[in-house]
């Protein structure tokens, strides 16, 4: 986003929405982008962030105690978002991308542009046709990758990507090496109270991976029990 429509990460916008008809996730829209408005930043406090907790958790429904949970409510109602905390963290560690990979990043990213060409005269715009992970319109050679444990108590563990924007612009901008320190720092669960949001995959929605990382130091622990 440029100007007054790019908004930071805890930030109030309006915007025209509408259900992505051609994904079937309950949770699944298109934003209008030139109609972002930028409103209230909810600035981190002095009980860390409270306030931004008190927004974000309101609605219980979303946090789900593992992530076996997470996928039995996936599977019966298509649910593909949820916030689980993790027991333990067992490893981090750097997963190179393999040639297959890339060679589907190419020809999806082929596809888009001659999607996008076909529909110039509806005035669909490119960034419309955009999953997420290829909003930057580059390909990531290599991703970080954590081995948890949740509160499932048949839990077996969990090896998870990271697709957190924030931890991805840092490897972007100062290595994959910088944002693994970065990554480790965070998930110091003596530390900080660390919650994982996870969202799945489209073609296989079974599969959740870590989509964003909420860290507030842990003085506030009794807050987001």
């Amino acid at each position: 986003m440029e100007g007054e429509q790019k908004f930071k990460g805890y930030q109030w916008i309006k915007a025209k929405i509408v259900r992505d008809l051609r994904d079937p996730r309950p949770e699944s829209h298109r934003v209008e982008e030139n109609s972002i408005v930028c409103e209230e930043v909810i600035p981190t406090t002095k009980d860390e962030w409270g306030k931004r907790a008190e927004i974000l958790f309101r609605d219980k429904s979303w946090l789900f105690d593992s992530v076996e949970d997470l996928r039995a409510k996936e599977r019966e109602d298509r649910t593909s978002l949820g916030v689980v905390e993790p027991l333990k963290i067992l490893g981090i560690k750097i997963k190179d991308r393999d040639e297959e990979e890339k060679q589907t990043f190419e020809q999806k990213l082929e596809f888009l542009k001659k999607e996008d060409e076909a529909r110039q005269a509806q005035n669909v715009l490119f960034e419309e046709l955009l999953p997420p992970e290829m909003k930057s319109l580059r390909y990531v050679p290599s991703r970080l990758e954590i081995h948890w444990q949740c509160h499932g108590k048949d839990c077996k563990t969990h090896n998870m990507q990271i697709l957190d924007w924030g931890l991805i612009e840092l490897q972007g901008r100062e290595g994959i090496e910088r944002a693994k320190e970065k990554l480790e720092s965070i998930c110091n669960l003596d530390k900080y109270t660390l919650k994982f949001f996870l969202g799945n995959i489209h073609n296989h929605p079974t599969s959740f991976t870590i989509v964003g990382l909420w860290y507030p130091k842990r003085v506030t622990d009794l807050l987001f029990r």
